[in-house]
Formats: C-alpha cells, structure tokens, sequence
C-alpha cells in the first residue's frame, strides 16, 4: 500500500466517476484504483458525497484557473474586445471540459440543482472579472451578472446538450451584437 495524495485521489475518482457514474461509484472503489485500503481513503474524505464534490470543485478549478488568471482591467479603447475574448474563453473551455466528461458534468448538474453554493461563489467571481475587465466600480457586480446571465447558455452545464450545434459560435457572436448598445452605454456612463 502506497501513500497518494489528493491530486491522485481526485484522478482515480474521476476515473471511477468515468467508469461508473455517480450512483454506482463507491470509495472502495477509488481506493482499489490507487492500491490503498477504504479506512486510508476515509481519512482524507469522511464520505462518498465529501469525495466527489472535492473530486467537482478540484475540476472546476483546474477549468475555471485561466479564466482568473486573464482577470485584467482593459484599456478603454480595448474593454469590448476584452470582455469578448474573456467570454469566449468561459464558454470554449467549459464546453470543452465538460462535453470530455460528461458523468462530472452530470455530476455538477446534479449538485447545482440541490445545493446553489457551488454555483453561486462562481458567478459571483466571474461577475467581478467582467466588472474589472469593463472597469465597473459601481452597482456591486450587477452589470457584471446580467452578463454573466446573458451568456449562460454558452457556459453553464445546464445547456450542455445545446453546445455540439455547429451554429453555437454564431449564436454567441449574435448574443454579443445584441449586447453590445448596452455595454456601449455602459461605457459612456462609467
């Protein structure tokens, strides 16, 4: 028996989630994938759901990290392209990750539908990077989450089976040009 770490945990939980799905994963499981027995495991999560929901937010961060890091108050001249590209880079990455693996992403679903704390911490970051991108100092994030609603078809795992339409792009870039006489008036009152 070895000792692993939380990265290997959460690689062999996504594995079992891969192979399984939730319903029929159990930590016996994710302990055999790693060689270690199910007491070793519970000494790091005290359950399944304690597990896989470590399994979720570790995902989503590892998703969610560029999306902080491109987090940079843009030049006036160059806000609209900014918050477009940002946009964008939500929506394609999560596309991406979440249509590679669908049972995390039901997985997520699932947790927003019973429990908002996973989602609402989220939207409230990504609300705040829309409001620096914009350089928005006023109205506490509102401007920044009526974006972030705007768009959610193209981000949230709601809309997940919306996002092999080969149109999708072309929708985005059409829900941009609807928004773009808001955030042009956005821009002459800040």
């Amino acid at each position: 028996m070895s000792k692993v770490n939380q990265e290997q945990i959460f690689q062999a939980a996504r594995e079992v989630l891969d192979e399984k799905g939730y319903e029929k994963a159990r930590l016996a499981d994710v302990a055999r994938k790693l060689d270690i027995s199910s007491a070793a495991l519970y000494k790091h999560f005290k359950n399944k759901e304690d597990l896989f929901e470590g399994t979720l937010v570790d995902w989503l961060n590892m998703i969610d990290e560029p999306l902080f890091a491109a987090n940079e108050r843009a030049k006036p001249a160059d806000r609209d392209r900014a918050l477009h590209d940002w946009m964008w880079l939500l929506s394609s990455r999560r596309q991406e990750f979440f249509l590679e693996e669908p049972e995390l992403t039901k997985l997520y679903k699932e947790v927003l539908e019973r429990n908002h704390e996973l989602l609402n911490p989220r939207l409230v970051a990504f609300s705040e990077v829309v409001e620096n991108i914009m350089a928005w100092d006023t109205f506490r994030h509102q401007r920044g989450a009526t974006i972030m609603q705007t768009f959610a078809m193209f981000y949230h795992p709601y809309f997940v089976n919306m996002w092999k339409d080969p149109l999708l792009k072309t929708l985005f870039e059409s829900t941009w040009l609807e928004i773009n006489p808001i955030l042009a008036d956005a821009q002459t009152e800040g």
